[in-house]
């Protein structure tokens, strides 16, 4: 305890004390203690007129790092500067605290909210200011229920000419009890809100209500009985249908004046009860040039771990559409690195990726193609999935998959189509993303054959891609972990949006880099990054497509396959 290791800190702290009730008449120390987590409490009492206030200064364990509280020897509501009938809110607080500061300053300083607080006429009600605010968070961490407000609703609202009561609605969600307003009108001119997921109902209760749009100027009803609440609305023009019951559940939001508020009005008993409002911000959390996103659409060819953190992380950005092809089955053992969860386990990958997107961004629009492209597959299934992946903007190859990428090397060449690949190495010491823009770049068998002659400059074998993210070691199998795959799908979600956004023109100085995250191969030390510069096309450049290093190259491959053979 701080106390016993800071035996001068204990001494000064309990001075402080001794020395304010010399001087302040209305301050008196009663007694000194333990409490039953020893930590070290003084009961007090601070005088203001005629009233006394029994307050309670306790030391917390991480004192002096930590301010002291201050609070009522019992539970009793003291201050608008309180938490409930607890801690008193002072000028100091975690959020501001510095070790200098004693308790006997706290106690000066409850002394100062006090007595603010406490007026001499008793009809005067005095508020003394507060120095901070609550955020959204802290205002409903009480409170058990609350609904979503979002600015899709907002505005629909705002466009509707009051008074009047039109059918709404709404989605109860079963594990947070939140309700979400989904619809308004009746069910030949109903408005759904475009920006809450479709997918949303299979886990979430459906209610049927109302909404209010009030008169311009007319205050929303305060709580009381349903039938005074109805009334209200009556008076304001909003008549319920006759015969109308309110019964479980039955919600009724009100609009007035930019402002919504949503009551559960229960005819029986007769009652009313109020959500709190979870308004969705009004400023946009994406930069403006982002906005040409939503009309483009990227072709996604491999849905697991790597390419479903990049199809998210796409969508979060604004991307529109997407073409998802897997024919993998998400099983429990993925979820080690997968960005999906146990609500996909037993699915395809691709369909479950889907549900994801949409869940993230309900505008978007997601094409599944549960192929395996480069497998077993009939000619005709694989020829329409290559003429889909013909009409995308960017096609990235999260397979690490030789075949898959030497076919769809062919694809963008045809269509004239950029690709983006990535590779993470086994037992996940880094890995590389690289890209191939027609007419800026060399084709993709071409990138990737300088790719490994830079490496066999270096006199090292470029490490294969495989399915899995394991190597065999002495010591046992090294695995790639989530932190891994995450670390390379982020730098390639990244080339992604730059290639999108900047067709004709990159921040990227290169298309190829090799990205270490620990001190081994190529890479001396974690983050250690290697840009390859891949050339021009080989229309626009005289060497050699494969440079100096061919023959090193076949070196190396015939030792490795060597070594393999042997082994």
């Amino acid at each position: 305890m701080w106390y016993m290791r800071d035996l001068g800190r204990l001494t000064s702290e309990q001075a402080a004390l001794a020395d304010l009730e010399a001087r302040q008449a209305w301050f008196t120390v009663v007694s000194i203690y333990f409490d039953d987590q020893v930590r070290l409490c003084f009961d007090t009492e601070i005088e203001i007129g005629p009233k006394r206030f029994p307050i309670r200064l306790t030391y917390p364990q991480t004192f002096p790092y930590t301010p002291p509280s201050v609070l009522p020897q019992s539970p009793e509501r003291w201050s608008e500067h309180q938490w409930g009938r607890g801690e008193l809110c002072l000028e100091w607080g975690p959020d501001n605290w510095t070790p200098d500061i004693t308790g006997a300053e706290m106690v000066e300083s409850a002394h100062r909210l006090l007595h603010g607080e406490t007026p001499d006429d008793a009809d005067a009600h005095p508020v003394v200011p507060s120095r901070h605010v609550e955020s959204l968070g802290q205002q409903l961490r009480g409170s058990a229920v609350g609904f979503v407000l979002t600015r899709a609703l907002a505005t629909k609202l705002d466009a509707i000419p009051g008074a009047q009561l039109l059918p709404m609605g709404f989605l109860m969600r079963s594990t947070t009890h939140v309700v979400i307003p989904l619809s308004v009108g009746d069910e030949d001119t109903v408005w759904r809100d475009p920006t809450v997921p479709e997918t949303l109902k299979a886990s979430s209760l459906s209610l049927k209500g109302h909404v209010a749009i009030l008169p311009d100027g007319m205050p929303i009803p305060a709580l009381g009985t349903a039938s005074g609440f109805k009334k209200a609305l009556a008076d304001a023009g909003c008549i319920y249908p006759e015969g109308y019951v309110s019964n479980v559940l039955d919600m009724c939001l009100v609009w007035s004046d930019g402002t919504a508020r949503l009551f559960w009005v229960k005819d029986e008993p007769d009652t009313v009860t109020e959500f709190k409002c979870l308004p969705e911000g009004g400023g946009g959390r994406l930069e403006l040039s982002r906005a040409t996103l939503g009309s483009l659409t990227v072709g996604l060819v491999g849905c697991g771990s790597a390419g479903g953190k990049i199809a998210t992380s796409l969508a979060r950005t604004g991307v529109g559409n997407f073409l998802l092809i897997d024919d993998d089955v998400m099983l429990p053992e993925n979820l080690v690195r997968h960005d999906l969860d146990w609500d996909a386990v037993g699915d395809h990958k691709a369909e479950g990726l889907k549900r994801r997107i949409e869940m993230i961004a309900p505008a978007a629009k997601c094409t599944v193609r549960r192929q395996q492209l480069a497998g077993q597959e009939s000619s005709g299934s694989i020829d329409g999935v290559l003429a889909l992946l013909q009409t995308c903007d960017l096609i990235i190859d999260a397979t690490a998959n030789p075949r898959v990428f030497n076919l769809l090397g062919s694809v963008v060449a045809a269509a004239r189509k950029p690709l983006l690949w990535l590779e993470i190495y086994g037992g996940g010491f880094g890995g590389m993303i690289a890209r191939s823009r027609p007419g800026l770049d060399p084709a993709p068998q071409i990138a990737r054959a300088r790719i490994e002659a830079m490496c066999a400059e270096k006199n090292v074998l470029a490490p294969r891609a495989t399915a899995g993210y394991e190597i065999d070691a002495l010591d046992g199998p090294l695995i790639s972990d989530d932190a891994d795959v995450a670390v390379i799908a982020a730098h390639a979600t990244r080339f992604a949006i730059d290639t999108l956004l900047m067709p004709g023109k990159s921040a990227f100085p290169v298309s190829a880099y090799l990205i270490g995250l620990k001190a081994e191969w190529l890479f001396l030390q974690p983050f250690h990054t290697f840009p390859v510069d891949l050339g021009r096309p080989a229309s626009e450049t005289t060497q050699p497509i494969d440079g100096n290093g061919l023959a090193t190259v076949q070196r190396l491959l015939k030792e490795r396959h060597d070594r393999n053979a042997a082994a």
